[in-house]
């Protein structure tokens, strides 16, 4: 009769609330900073342009001003010359004011074209150093415990399916076709137990018995992944960054 080892059990807890603390502490800590740093720099580089219009803005202002003081000091001599002079100085003048007008209009809309692509760069160079560190961590941290650990997080979520996600798994199953095998693939090697829970459970949500192919890919870095046909479920770590990802390149 094999007995209950406490030490192994009291190590387990301990294992597992040590990788907790290190998640917290150098996973998701460190990332939150991160991005709070690289939100406030962006913050900071855009306040920064508002001030460089601002500026801006003040300058033409400035200029318009002398522009509208010249126009007076000038209005006593244009008094004394004909009115063909008269016409040309005035198109001259509104000419000069249309072409400040436009390049002042480009000014804007170059400024806020730049502001906007270095926001875009920082957000992505952001997000790609955050998907960078988190894979790199998580890659040190990967262990078959935690796969077995995920195994047991996928088959709960098996029992607690929604119907609809339920419904398409069952008609990916229905569409295999003779002799096909849904494909397990795991960052560790299963055991033969977990291979028959994970057998069984897929089983019961497709609606009917499948075949099965067990696979080790350790890009998953932890946890498992399995295709049924077109129909795709993920457990996995791998899987969980590159969504993290996409959310980060896409928000």
């Amino acid at each position: 009769m094999m007995q209950f080892d406490w030490t192994t059990f009291i190590l387990e807890i301990l294992n597992f609330l040590v990788l907790v603390w290190i998640l917290q502490r150098f996973l998701y800590r460190p990332v939150l900073a991160m991005l709070d740093a690289r939100q406030q720099r962006i913050k900071d580089e855009t306040e920064q342009a508002a001030q460089l219009r601002n500026e801006a803005e003040a300058l033409r202002q400035q200029y318009e001003q002398r522009l509208a003081d010249w126009n007076q000091q000038q209005e006593t001599s244009r008094r004394q010359l004909d009115e063909e002079l008269a016409q040309l100085r005035n198109t001259a003048t509104e000419n000069l004011k249309q072409t400040l007008a436009d390049e002042d209009a480009k000014l804007r809309v170059r400024n806020q074209t730049l502001i906007a692509a270095r926001e875009a760069a920082l957000i992505r160079e952001a997000a790609g150093a955050a998907y960078g560190q988190a894979a790199a961590m998580l890659q040190r941290l990967a262990s078959p415990q935690l796969t077995q650990r995920i195994v047991e997080v996928f088959l709960q979520d098996l029992l607690n399916m929604p119907d609809s996600e339920q419904a398409a798994l069952r008609k990916a199953a229905a569409m295999l076709i003779a002799a096909s095998a849904v494909e397990v693939l795991s960052a560790h090697p299963l055991s033969e137990a977990d291979q028959a829970r994970v057998t069984a459970a897929l089983s019961g949500a497709a609606g009917q018995i499948l075949q099965f192919r067990f696979k080790e890919d350790p890009a998953l870095i932890a946890g498992l992944r399995a295709i049924v046909g077109e129909c795709q479920l993920h457990a996995n770590l791998a899987d969980e960054l590159a969504f993290f990802r996409r959310q980060a390149n896409h928000g």
